[in-house]
Parts: C-alpha cells; structure tokens; sequence
C-alpha cells in the first residue's frame, strides 16, 4: 500500500473520530441535580421548638374573692393557656386608648385574671398558640391578657389584651360556659398559688408582690460545650471559605462578608454579618421579627435548656431569649443566659448566644430562703438614690455564676431581682439582711 493511500485512511479515521466526539459532547448531558437554591446544611446544634414553647407568660396573677394570688410555675402556666388554646375567641375589636389608671382597674378589679409576658406579643404569631376565629386580627402586640370572670349572666365574657406600653386594649368575648369552669377550678385551686399583696408605689401604680418568704434551691452542673465548629456548618453560606484563626482567649471565624467570634472565657459566640446592619432609613415596626428569630434558631435546631421569649426591640429589630431554671430566669452580667439576635433590612444582623448547655446536676443543693417581696421593695426605698418610678418590675432568679475550681461547673443562686429603667439588677441578700434583723 501506498504511503499516500495511507495517510488518507488516517485522516479519515481522525476526522470520524472528531465527529463523533463532538456529537457525544453535545448530546451529554451530566447526572447532576442544577438548581438555583442556595446550598443548606444538615447539620444540626441541638432542637427545635414551637412558639407556645417559646412564648410563655412570666406570671400570673388572680384577683379573686378580695384577695391576691399568683404563679410563675410552668405547670400553673402551661395549665391556664391550655384552657384559653381550647376556647373559641369571636371577632377581636379595638384598639381603644386607655390611661395607666383606666388600665389598672380593668386588669386588677375583683374577679380578673392577669396573664402577663415579659414583653410585647405580636397577635400575628400568637394565633398559632390560641384558637381566634377571625381572618382579621389586628397587626398589633399585647402584653398582658385580662379574663374578667364577672361576666354576670350576659350572652359573652370578656377577654382584653392589653399593651400597657401604649395604653391599647383589644377586646374579644368567649362562651361563657368557659369562664365558669375557670372560675371553679381557680377557687379550687387558689391555695395552692403564692399569697400577693397589693402595694402602692409613690408614683400612684400599684405591685402586686409576693407577701411571704420562699424558699428555693442553690444548684451547681455540669456543663457541655457544643463544638463550635457546628456553628460554623449552620451560620456561614459556604462553610468551606470560612478561614479559622485562634486568638487570645478564643478563635475567630471569618469568611468574605461575615464573621464569628468565638469566647472561652464567658462560652460565648458572636456572629456578625456587617453588610445586613439596620440603616435609619430601612427602620420599620417590623411585627415578624419575634417569628423570623424563632424560625432562624429552628432552622439550625439551635434550641439548648429552657429559654423562653423576653424581650423584643421593634424599633431596632432586636429579639432575646433567656434562660430559665425551675420556672425562673437566670441572669448573667456577661449575656450568658440570653440568646440575642438583631435584624437588618436583608436578613440576620448579630446572633449572640452561648454554647454550652447543662449536663449533669451535681449533688449538694442547698436551700436559699429569699425574704418577701415587700421585704425588698422596703429595702430599695431605703436607697435616697433609687427612684421608684423608674422600678419596672420586682422578681425572683437565679444568678448564673462559675465555680472557681472548674470551668465547666456553673452554680445557680436564687436572688431577688428588679427592672430598673430598662435594665436587670440584682437584690444582694447580704445588703438585705444587714438592713432587716430576723432575716435568715
């Protein structure tokens, strides 16, 4: 055979193979699932939670036959809004405005019953807790719930939810057939509450506080630190660019717009997305974020211990969960106890939390007897400094503290504590007992 005859079948084999290649490369098509959204992770920290988890009165308070009672247990509370989940709710009407003093008597006259939460609700989320047969509810926030059990043989009882920030009262009627098992099951069950006492404070507002000592608990546990490299998995989009450095007492995550700071001294983590920060003009009175917080933590099952919703800040776009020991909250200088979170105008702004929770209880509680709550209040009048219309609440916690030897126990002591022009603060007992002798 010719060189040149073979040269020809070469090329012609060559050329067969280019066009069969070509052919094979635009008739492929690749095994992959394309989709545009964006890349989620399984990992998960610890729970989820619904919101009737979440949102729960800090205190009940009855008004009942002349005289006070009232609860802070889960039990008590769980109990109540149980009931109320069962009722039908008709149309919610309103808002009216009231005064501070039209608010008083309509909450605390003889035969009511107070629900309060330790801040504004939004009815938006709260329709998932309680039955409310309406497609219009109000875009609005209470924070206290009123039944009036007088409702004296009219057709429908009543049931207010009040914000005693603005003075607005929404009103919704109920079968009244439910308000007269409650008020059975109240007078049954009223010796079983604390005993309260009315008092008046110097600006005219009436507290109602516990009128008798109590005796609670001292605990000390183990704690687990959760790795915080999950946060890692759950809080960056793209966890693989997150570039982790270690620094004096702590590390620090970081990625191309967002970071994470990691603290061994108080277990704490910071994260922080900059380019999400709350401009002036993007401030709105945003009812969701209180739903967007729970949602966010629930997406990432984030949820440790016992924290319930407290505080929420509709002008910064602010929400705060504490933690809570046998119905109490706990407080920490540091932030500890509190999961925070702020909101800008694309999404999540700063998420502050931290990252351990309670493992083991260790033995040898001791019982911690805390002095009344009139006790107290007598205690701070006696400060020329204290101011008592800056008082906003007077009430038990714990105080979260670490033992000196072991950085992974923490100790939980029973105090009195008061809310005082926007911040917590804390009754020292020693101060207490140095002022009022018989105390123990």
């Amino acid at each position: 055979m010719k060189f040149e005859t073979i040269k020809s079948i070469l090329l012609v084999v060559l050329v067969t193979i280019s066009i069969f290649l070509t052919w094979s490369m635009w008739k492929y098509k690749p095994d992959l699932d394309v989709s545009d959204k964006p890349q989620t992770h399984q990992m998960q920290i610890a729970e989820s939670r619904e919101p009737a988890e979440l949102i729960m009165p800090i205190r009940l308070l009855y008004h009942i036959d002349g005289e006070h009672y009232g609860s802070v247990k889960a039990y008590d509370i769980k109990n109540l809004i149980g009931q109320i989940s069962r009722w039908n709710l008709f149309r919610i009407e309103g808002p009216r405005i009231l005064s501070n003093e039209e608010i008083a008597t309509l909450s605390q006259s003889n035969n009511r019953i107070e629900i309060m939460y330790p801040d504004l609700v939004p009815f938006d989320i709260y329709k998932s807790i309680i039955n409310i047969q309406s497609d219009d509810v109000p875009r609005a926030s209470f924070n206290r719930i009123v039944i009036n059990l007088d409702y004296k043989g009219q057709d429908a009882a009543a049931i207010y939810f009040i914000s005693t920030i603005d003075g607005r009262v929404f009103e919704s009627n109920i079968d009244p057939e439910r308000i007269t098992q409650l008020i059975q099951y109240t007078r049954d069950n009223k010796k079983e509450f604390d005993q309260y006492e009315a008092v008046e404070l110097a600006d005219g507002r009436i507290r109602f506080l516990l009128s008798e000592e109590k005796e609670l608990k001292r605990y000390k546990y183990y704690t687990n630190n959760i790795d915080v490299s999950k946060f890692q998995e759950v809080l960056f989009s793209d966890p693989d660019k997150v570039r982790r450095d270690f620094v004096k007492n702590g590390e620090k995550f970081t990625d191309d717009s967002s970071f994470m700071n990691v603290d061994y001294m108080s277990n704490m983590i910071s994260y922080v997305y900059p380019g999400n920060e709350l401009k002036t003009e993007d401030i709105l009175r945003n009812n969701d974020i209180l739903k967007k917080s729970i949602d966010y933590i629930n997406e990432h099952k984030g949820w440790t211990d016992n924290y319930r919703y407290f505080n929420i800040g509709e002008y910064d776009q602010r929400v705060s969960f504490q933690l809570f020991m046998d119905d109490y909250p706990v407080f920490n200088d540091k932030g500890m106890t509190q999961f925070r979170l702020s909101w800008g105008a694309e999404g999540i702004f700063k998420y502050n939390r931290p990252y351990f929770s309670f493992d083991i209880d260790l033995p040898g509680e001791l019982l911690i007897k805390l002095p009344s709550g009139t006790t107290v209040l007598d205690y701070l009048m006696t400060d020329p400094d204290f101011k008592p219309e800056l008082m906003q609440d007077l009430m038990i916690g714990y105080r979260l503290g670490k033992d000196p030897n072991n950085a992974q126990v923490y100790t939980l002591e029973p105090s009195w504590y008061y809310l005082y022009a926007g911040s917590w603060l804390r009754v020292d007992p020693i101060d207490i007992r140095g002022k009022f002798n018989g105390l123990e």
